[in-house]
């Protein structure tokens, strides 16, 4: 009896381990030319441009700029962290709006009834961002998630 209780008890601390070591992975940092191939692939007209601040910056937009996908790469971790945070506080007037709002640390989401939709990423130096507005571009911009791998 005391075996099965103690097989028990390590199965669950091991467990436990598991998920923290889950929650503590941070999201998935994708390089400049995975992102501009999976914005490509899409459809999307992708143009490199620079910014004060950061080391590159791509952006990608469709004919009508319903759907604005942004790569940012900050000089460092605290920068592209303090940059993150003003995505944050833009998301509070979605949440307003009705929007569906998943966030975290590292990852915003956010969704107004399949007809707008906003994401953000931070992995270590870079932040991604996407927002789309329509049903065909939400669509568009969730399979480039996918692809991501973000």
């Amino acid at each position: 009896m005391k075996t099965v209780k103690k097989m028990a008890a390590i199965v669950l601390v091991g467990a436990m381990a598991l998920s923290i070591a889950a929650c503590k992975k941070g999201a998935k940092k994708v390089s400049a030319d995975d992102f501009k191939k999976a914005c490509e692939e899409v459809g999307l007209t992708v143009t490199e441009g620079s910014e004060e601040g950061l080391k590159q910056s791509i952006g990608a937009k469709n004919e009508d700029d319903s759907l604005d996908v942004a790569y940012m790469q900050a000089e460092s971790t605290d920068d592209a962290k303090e940059g993150f945070e003003y995505f944050t506080s833009s998301v509070d007037s979605l949440e307003a709006m009705g929007a569906k709002v998943d966030k975290s640390s590292t990852k915003i989401e956010a969704e107004v009834e399949g007809t707008m939709f906003m994401y953000a990423v931070r992995a270590d130096d870079t932040i991604i961002t996407i927002s789309a507005a329509g049903e065909e571009q939400v669509n568009t911009a969730k399979d480039l998630v996918k692809k991501l791998g973000i």
